[in-house]
C-alpha cells in the first residue's frame, strides 16, 4: 500500500463533504486498500486521486452523496467480472461500510455507483461522478495510450494468448464496441464544462482506437 500522507482520500479536500457526513476517516482510508490490490493497474488509488483532484482544481464542491461514490465506484474490481456486477458489489460494499449514515445518502451514492456501470445518469448528481470517471478518455493521446495499456495489464491475465501482440489486438477488439456506444450518444459528457474541455479529444481517442480494430478486421479478411 501507498504510504499515507496528506493526499489520502480521508484528508483531501474533494472528500470533506462525505467526512463531515459522519464517515470517520479510519473507514476511508479502509477503502483506500481495496484499490491497492496487486491486479489493478488502471482502476487503482491513482483513479479515485484523479477524479477527487480534478474537482478540486476546477473548483467543483462534491456532495456527501457524490464523493462516497467517487470513493466507493470502483472499490470491488474483478477483471472480466459480468458488466454492472463490479459496481453492484462496490455499492453494496458502501452501505457495509456506511451503514451509520443516513439511509437517503446512501441510497444517493448508491444510485450512482450503479450509474458507472453503463456511464447513464438516472438522476442530476450522477452526472459530475461519471464526467469524473470519464475524462480520461479525453486526454492527450500518449496519456490515453497509457490509460489504455494499464487497462490491458489488468485484463491481459485473463486472454489465453501467448503472444502479447495478439493479445492485446484481442482485447482492443473486445473493448472497441464499448468505445462504439459511446461515440454513438449525441454527448459523451454530461456537463457542459466537461464537454467542452475533454469531449472532442474523446471522440477523436475512441475513433483512432477503433479504426485500427477495424483495419485489422479488414487486413485479416482481405
Amino acid at each position: 500500500m501507498a504510504p499515507l500522507d496528506d493526499r489520502e482520500f480521508a484528508t483531501h479536500p474533494a472528500f470533506g463533504a462525505a467526512i463531515a457526513a459522519g464517515l470517520a476517516p479510519c473507514r476511508a482510508c479502509a477503502i483506500a486498500a481495496f484499490y491497492d490490490e496487486p491486479h489493478r493497474h488502471y482502476h487503482a488509488r491513482a483513479h479515485i486521486r484523479e477524479m477527487f483532484d480534478h474537482a478540486v482544481a476546477s473548483g467543483l464542491r462534491l456532495s456527501p452523496a457524490q464523493a462516497l461514490a467517487v470513493l466507493f465506484h470502483d472499490a470491488v474490481y474483478v477483471p472480466g467480472a459480468p458488466r454492472g456486477s463490479n459496481e453492484m458489489m462496490s455499492a453494496q460494499l458502501m452501505r457495509v461500510y456506511c451503514g451509520a449514515l443516513a439511509a437517503p445518502l446512501l441510497d444517493r451514492a448508491y444510485g450512482i455507483i450503479i450509474d458507472t456501470a453503463d456511464h447513464v445518469a438516472s438522476c442530476a448528481e450522477s452526472e459530475l461522478v461519471l464526467d469524473l470517471d470519464l475524462m480520461r478518455l479525453g486526454a492527450a493521446p500518449d496519456d490515453f495510450a497509457r490509460y489504455s495499456n494499464a487497462v490491458f495489464d489488468e485484463q491481459r491475465p485473463l486472454i489465453v494468448l501467448a503472444d502479447d501482440g495478439e493479445a492485446r489486438g484481442f482485447f482492443e477488439s473486445r473493448r472497441a464496441p464499448f468505445f462504439d456506444r459511446l461515440l454513438a450518444r449525441p454527448r459523451i459528457y454530461c456537463r457542459d464544462d466537461f464537454r467542452a474541455r475533454f469531449e472532442a479529444a474523446a471522440r477523436a481517442n475512441m475513433a483512432r482506437a477503433v479504426a485500427r480494430v477495424r483495419a485489422r478486421g479488414s487486413r485479416g479478411t482481405a
